[in-house]
């Protein structure tokens, strides 16, 4: 009982050192009227932070891409390689 007494009066010492420590009385307004005058931002501002979501995906996808464009360019020099010597007749 003795934690519990002690802990009451601690909030009771502390709800009347805080008594006075409220905000003003047009706070609310000022607070609201700064969000009102802050500007929105621009299509190409909301465009970029949207996007930085999609940064890591593009980044993969553009690796694989990659990827795929070496594979790919390695099976045309094999084909035109065989095809290089080869004579046609008619």
């Amino acid at each position: 009982m003795i934690e519990q007494e002690d802990i009451e009066q601690r909030l009771a010492r502390l709800s009347g050192a805080t008594e006075g420590l409220r905000p003003s009385a047009g706070f609310s307004a000022a607070v609201m009227l700064a969000i009102e005058r802050e500007a929105a931002p621009n299509f190409l501002v909301a465009t970029w932070f949207s996007a930085r979501r999609l940064l890591p995906a593009f980044a993969i996808a553009a690796a694989m891409a990659v990827v795929w464009a070496v594979q790919v360019d390695g099976a045309v020099d094999d084909a035109l390689a065989t095809s290089y010597a080869s004579l046609e007749l008619e």
